[in-house]
């Protein structure tokens, strides 16, 4: 018993260090239907989870933010992160093609961040890592492998082993993460018929079968959007985008301009309707832009 509420705590502090002073908690009432689905998925799958630790919150920018641990066997964790994190993907994904059907406002969130208990080494192990919500429902649609997945989990990792704290906020946690997710939509569904990305758009098809064609391209991408799109951006966010930032924006770009114009279309829709619900007004900039490149380029 002493040991568990020892876990518990040690649990508790190592969140907490992850996470940005503005915090406020949110009911789980509030969002039970995606919680039961989650939940649902979990069981599924047999998946190990401390439902007394499973919180919602909101954050700085607005981001709601997911929080579960889980516990794995010492030689699965990977497995047992992905599948959770694809649980979660799921029910995201369910309950905002129910928001765009019935009309209704839902609770789900922007940043899922996952912390997983691994029996190894004298005091274990715990790996936290924090993954856009974005990224979660497209790993469920196939539009992102596991291996892409993983490497995003790999990458966003905070803190591991022996109860080692870290206090680094995660970059993640400081930026609007619905609102990088409607701009890089709507670039993506307005560029699938720009003349200025035709020869990109044309490799893109090939990316998933030529060895290292599609770090490359990716590369492309982000070099088109800081060349052709960096005043928009601007004028869209208030102030000029970091390298960081503009490396999201590109990854969400890429995954979207790989699938139909309708297909995109939902999905600005979706991330537009999260964006509004925070009580934000949709960027009248991005409309202004588009309107006059239209009008320039004829299309």
């Amino acid at each position: 018993m002493a040991k568990t509420a020892a876990r518990i705590l040690i649990t508790c502090i190592l969140l907490v260090s992850l996470l940005p002073a503005n915090k406020r908690v949110l009911s789980i009432a509030d969002s039970r239907p995606f919680v039961n689905d989650v939940i649902k998925g979990m069981s599924y799958f047999r998946i190990e989870y401390d439902d007394r630790a499973l919180s919602l919150s909101e954050i700085e920018k607005g981001n709601i933010l997911f929080t579960l641990q889980i516990n794995s066997r010492r030689n699965n964790f990977e497995e047992v992160i992905i599948l959770s994190f694809g649980c979660i993907g799921r029910a995201i994904r369910n309950q905002l093609n129910l928001a765009v059907k019935s009309g209704r406002k839902v609770i789900v969130p922007s940043i899922v961040t996952i912390e997983c208990h691994i029996p190894m080494g004298r005091n274990n192990t715990f790996l936290v890592s924090s993954v856009n919500n974005k990224m979660l429902v497209q790993f469920v649609e196939g539009e992102v492998t596991a291996e892409m997945l993983w490497r995003e989990i790999n990458n966003a990792f905070e803190a591991s082993t022996h109860f080692a704290m870290t206090t680094r906020t995660p970059d993640i946690f400081m930026t609007d993460v619905d609102f990088e997710n409607m701009v890089s939509a709507r670039i993506a569904l307005e560029g699938k018929n720009s003349p200025n990305l035709s020869t990109i758009l044309s490799l893109v098809s090939k990316a998933s079968w030529v060895p290292g064609l599609e770090n490359q391209i990716k590369g492309m991408l982000v070099d088109y959007l800081k060349s052709n799109h960096i005043i928009l951006m601007t004028d869209v966010m208030g102030t000029e985008p970091d390298d960081a930032q503009m490396v999201r924006i590109g990854q969400q770009f890429f995954v979207h301009v790989k699938k139909p114009v309708e297909e995109i279309g939902v999905s600005h829709t979706t991330d537009s309707l999260r964006y509004v619900w925070k009580g934000n007004i949709y960027p009248r900039a991005l409309d202004v832009y588009y309107q006059e490149y239209r009008l320039k380029h004829g299309i």
